[in-house]
């Protein structure tokens, strides 16, 4: 239905809903980066899931499912003073159910990070590609979000969780 079709506290309903999703996407990586592991886990659903993949074979998929697998991923990740790096979502698009419950969202997604002796430097672009839901106390969360890498910056330290990869 066109949006020139809706009521005005539908229209509301729905500014709203978008809004509370675009809080829970910078939440996200604001908690991930400062290391606010509660944080970052509350961004997901009870049975939420995080997953990535890379077209580098030396980038192992990650899936990982449930909030003890998301806080033990969240506490094992670097965070600042150890690392500077910053998530950054951009272009987010929304798309809501009839209903306003759930919520299919495909954003843009960057990482600068600061290594150490080199300049701070575009690590890796892609894109997230969530399944969110609006949950019993009324906060947008994530019951899938799927990072897709696209690409990555050659001759970086491999990383795991944000640290170099031990070999």
């Amino acid at each position: 239905m066109p949006r020139s079709d809706l009521s005005v506290m539908e229209r509301l309903e729905l500014l709203e809903a978008e809004r509370d999703i675009l809080d829970t996407l910078n939440a996200y990586g604001h908690c991930l980066d400062t290391g606010d592991e509660a944080g970052w886990v509350n961004c997901f659903a009870e049975n939420g899931r995080w997953s990535s993949q890379s077209p580098d074979p030396s980038r192992p998929p990650v899936d990982i499912s449930g909030r003890a697998q998301l806080r033990d991923f969240a506490e094992s990740h670097s965070r600042r003073p150890e690392r500077f790096h910053i998530h950054i979502v951009v272009s987010p698009r929304v798309t809501l159910a009839e209903d306003l419950r759930t919520a299919d969202v495909t954003s843009y997604m960057f990482t600068m990070m600061r290594h150490d002796g080199i300049a701070p430097v575009l690590r890796v672009f892609g894109r997230y590609i969530d399944q969110m839901e609006k949950c019993q106390d009324g906060r947008w969360r994530f019951t899938w979000r799927h990072a897709e890498i696209d690409a990555a910056t050659p001759g970086l330290p491999s990383l795991v969780s944000g640290r170099v990869r031990s070999e």
